[in-house]
């Protein structure tokens, strides 16, 4: 994955009005349409408005609390979308015929990219629950995924994949505070949440964008990826939403693949209900600040709690930094990474991380300084 770079960028570029992550708040530039902040959702009951603290506190002003709404259902629907891709990857790294995809769960493009069964039913699960969310409201969505393989004779297996592992998770969507469908979906009702986000976009109106699993090599080898949610109005971006599952709370866990985490979590587990892995960060264009929840595990209740500001490195002395740069050499010239960081006497390892987890380590405090996204941009 990783062709709709954009959401990455929407998520740096809205957490602060003029596109740049700021240690405080800044005045934004007012936004046109005004929108009542109240929402009722039917199952859940997820009301919006002197309630929303518990999400962010966005001091910027100039209209931002006109999408309180709409950056609450992101961040319960990206929760959502989080829980499929932990039980789907647990299901490729289970010991026995799934371990490398042998039901079929992972499969190649054209491109010869791997897209799995969390590709298609993360992809499903948010155009179902933004729809639901909004049903008084024409929903336009840009997703990087098609049906074509669902809906062909060779892909019936793969398509019954899907269609359990979306089901599996709409039913627990109460717990987030969002409507779950009366009846399962069909295989014919999974297809057409998959079609619904076929958008092209464009500089006039409002639409999200998705990227279900930007990563999708680290996800299929049991490290980081993370799921990506954007909403654009009239070729601006106003809030951006990034799901990372395996994202470790503490820096030095960067530095190594997740198996290696998951082992000593079995040897010495982590205090029972810690914050040790896994986080969603969200920001919103003219509040000049970043915010991250915990992420739900297991299934459990949403109890939402005051969200942590992020906030970028202090650090103003090159030696001092971090480099944070993608662990795909496709992606990145290592050397040339390491050549630069030599000549100006950078003391620190480079962090390795999968898929646009490498803007959002950057942007948290202390865990990289430095982003570099390829050979040819840092």
């Amino acid at each position: 994955m990783g062709s709709l770079r954009v959401v990455g960028w929407a998520w740096t570029a809205a957490a602060a009005p003029e596109w740049g992550v700021h240690r405080r708040c800044c005045r934004g530039t007012p936004l046109a349409r005004p929108r009542a902040a109240t929402s009722s959702l039917g199952a859940g009951q997820l009301r919006v408005g002197t309630e929303h603290g518990w999400l962010w506190d966005c001091r910027g002003g100039g209209g931002a609390g006109d999408y309180a709404r709409e950056m609450e259902v992101a961040v319960r629907v990206v929760q959502v979308a989080c829980t499929l891709c932990q039980r789907v990857q647990d299901s490729l790294l289970r010991p026995g015929p799934d371990a490398a995809g042998g039901d079929g769960r992972v499969h190649a493009k054209l491109d010869r990219s791997p897209v799995t069964v969390a590709d298609w039913g993360v992809q499903a699960i948010v155009s179902w629950l933004l729809s639901s969310s909004f049903h008084d409201e024409d929903i336009s969505i840009i997703a990087e995924e098609d049906d074509e393989t669902l809906s062909s004779s060779d892909g019936v297996t793969l398509l019954e994949s899907v269609v359990e592992a979306v089901n599996g998770c709409l039913v627990e969507a109460p717990n987030y505070g969002l409507r779950s469908p009366e009846k399962e979906l069909r295989a014919h009702d999974v297809i057409q949440a998959i079609r619904k986000c076929s958008s092209t976009g464009g500089p006039k109106g409002r639409f999200w964008v998705l990227d279900p699993v930007d990563g999708t090599l680290g996800f299929v080898r049991g490290d980081q990826y993370a799921i990506a949610l954007a909403l654009i109005e009239d070729g601006e971006v106003i809030l951006g939403v990034l799901g990372c599952p395996n994202y470790p709370m503490k820096k030095e866990w960067l530095n190594y693949h997740q198996k290696y985490y998951r082992l000593m979590s079995k040897v010495a587990p982590p205090p029972l209900g810690s914050w040790h892995k896994g986080c969603v960060m969200y920001a919103q264009k003219g509040c000049g600040q970043a915010w991250m929840q915990p992420l739900v595990h297991d299934f459990g209740k949403l109890n939402w709690h005051h969200p942590r500001e992020i906030q970028v490195s202090s650090i103003s002395d090159p030696i001092s930094a971090t480099f944070c740069e993608p662990v795909e050499k496709a992606n990145s010239s290592h050397s040339f990474t390491a050549g630069l960081a030599q000549s100006v006497g950078l003391r620190n390892q480079p962090l390795r991380v999968y898929s646009i987890q490498n803007e959002s380590t950057s942007a948290r405090v202390q865990h990289g300084e430095i982003c570099c996204n390829s050979t040819r941009r840092c």
